[in-house]
């Protein structure tokens, strides 16, 4: 029996089966080709995203180092740093935005009491519209300027009150008595006075002032007093023109720091004046103070105590110590019954703060968007 072998037609159909198959494999290839080229790309972008987010805190590290170098012996508060980046809080530059971590917050926060500022942004790089990536950077910035509880001052100099006080209430002139409101008999602050200070007449007045006490005196009289009048003062006092006492009884003043008398000083009377300076007094070239009865006052003439020195006008800003005067020096027990009058206030302690020194740290801590 014989079988038919015909074959006609099978290579054809290998070819198309073959043709098929590599077909199948080549757009399995291209579509892994085309897949891979996006990922590509898209990583791509994302890197020069993150490198553009970079460019941003750079650009930042430049302008905040030019306004410390530039600010480096002034103050430098967190709103300076704040203006940085403009009224709407966002620095846009080519393909990077640099703005704060949160738009209604600022950027930067005190820290350590003063010593150091914090500066936080972020940056964000955009490529191609639709890639972007954060940079987060906290910088800080430093002010080793030295601080000191109270002003340090120069033994070598001696310098008198004479300078007006600053930041002080100016008054024309100024009346107390003991019916006076708080606000004329306490005054809380330095107070300037362009002609007098008086005070009311047969009443117990009790005048403070926390900082320090100027007075002009251009009426050609600084201080007209009553009796029964107490005057502390918390700073140093100042008086440029004639001081008159009232030769009455009872008249007080305590001063916390350093005073300034004038050339002439009228009406002393005895163990009723009684004055208490915690600090040096100063006198100018030419004076001579009178007691009650127009005698040249000498030791033991006046109740006047001086914690500090006393010192003379000699020439031009020079005072020099003298050691002649009708003057007493203040003991301790002297001294708690000052502080215990009824007008005495506390000595001011003036805080200052040196010549500031900002400097902006080299360290900054970089915080990268977690990756996709």
């Amino acid at each position: 029996m014989k079988f038919m072998r015909n074959e006609n037609g099978y290579a054809l159909l290998m070819v198309i089966m073959l043709v098929l198959l590599f077909t199948t494999l080549g757009m399995g290839l291209l579509a892994m080709n085309i897949n891979a080229s996006k990922q590509f790309n898209k990583k791509e972008d994302q890197v020069q995203a993150r490198h553009q987010a970079e460019m941003g805190v750079l650009h930042y590290n430049v302008i905040l180092k030019d306004k410390v170098e530039s600010s480096s012996n002034s103050a430098i508060s967190c709103s300076d740093i704040d203006e940085l980046l403009g009224n709407d809080k966002k620095l846009a530059v080519g393909k990077y935005t640099i703005e704060p971590l949160n738009l209604n917050d600022s950027t930067c926060k005190v820290i350590e009491s003063g010593k150091k500022l914090q500066i936080t942004i972020k940056s964000k790089g955009r490529i191609n519209g639709d890639t972007e990536k954060e940079v987060e950077a906290t910088f800080y910035v430093d002010n080793l300027g030295e601080y000191s509880e109270e002003e340090q001052e120069n033994e070598d100099e001696v310098r008198p009150p004479l300078n007006e006080p600053a930041n002080a209430e100016m008054k024309y002139s100024h009346y107390v008595d003991k019916h006076s409101n708080d606000n004329d008999s306490t005054i809380n602050t330095s107070l300037i006075i362009d002609t007098t200070l008086s005070t009311g007449n047969g009443s117990s007045t009790d005048f403070k002032v926390k900082k320090h006490l100027y007075i002009k005196g251009t009426n050609s009289k600084s201080l007209d007093l009553n009796n029964h009048t107490c005057i502390g003062v918390g700073g140093n006092f100042t008086a440029l023109n004639n001081i008159d006492w009232g030769g009455q009884s009872s008249i007080e003043l305590v001063v916390q720091k350093d005073a300034y008398f004038p050339s002439n000083i009228i009406n002393w009377k005895g163990n009723k004046t009684q004055v208490y300076i915690f600090g040096n007094l100063f006198l100018p070239k030419n004076y001579t103070y009178k007691t009650h009865n127009n005698k040249n006052a000498t030791l033991g003439d006046m109740d006047v105590y001086i914690g500090g020195k006393v010192y003379q006008h000699a020439n031009g800003s020079v005072y020099k110590e003298i050691t002649t005067h009708p003057f007493y020096l203040m003991n301790s027990e002297l001294a708690s019954k000052a502080n215990n009058l009824g007008c005495a206030v506390p000595r001011i302690i003036e805080k200052k703060e040196s010549i500031p020194k900002w400097i902006l740290q080299d360290d900054k801590n970089i915080d990268y968007q977690p990756a996709d």
